[in-house]
């Protein structure tokens, strides 16, 4: 599994935004959004906030794949759920975004539920 580089990772977590942009089942990649992206040790994460109502979670969702944009690294990405049950992982997403965002009234809503069952892990292709 390839991972981040740590310039991608100061990079990409420097920024306030994380363009994404999901695969379609057809292979284009047609919509981007700029939302949220926390670290947690050398893995990056994201969350939905309107679950699959989200113009890019379903997507996201269906075909593991996309691209992001962010500080400018580019890459290609596969995105893989957290389970919601995983509670180490999800407690150290939490604890990312109240940091990260701590200026935001929309951090609390991010680290709890509902949002919280929809986390993607963020993991550069090979």
């Amino acid at each position: 599994m390839a991972g981040w580089t740590k310039d991608e990772l100061d990079r990409i977590n420097a920024d306030t935004y994380f363009t994404v942009g999901a695969t379609l089942p057809d292979g284009t990649t047609p919509k981007t959004v700029d939302i949220w992206s926390v670290p947690v040790g050398n893995r990056i994460f994201i969350r939905s906030f309107n679950g699959t109502q989200g113009k890019w979670y379903g997507p996201a969702l269906e075909t593991g794949r996309g691209r992001i944009s962010a500080g400018g690294v580019e890459k290609a990405v596969r995105f893989v759920p957290v389970d919601p049950e995983d509670e180490e992982t999800n407690q150290d997403v939490d604890a990312s975004f109240l940091e990260k965002y701590s200026d935001s009234q929309y951090s609390v809503t991010m680290s709890t539920a509902p949002v919280r069952r929809n986390t993607l892990e963020v993991v550069p292709e090979d």
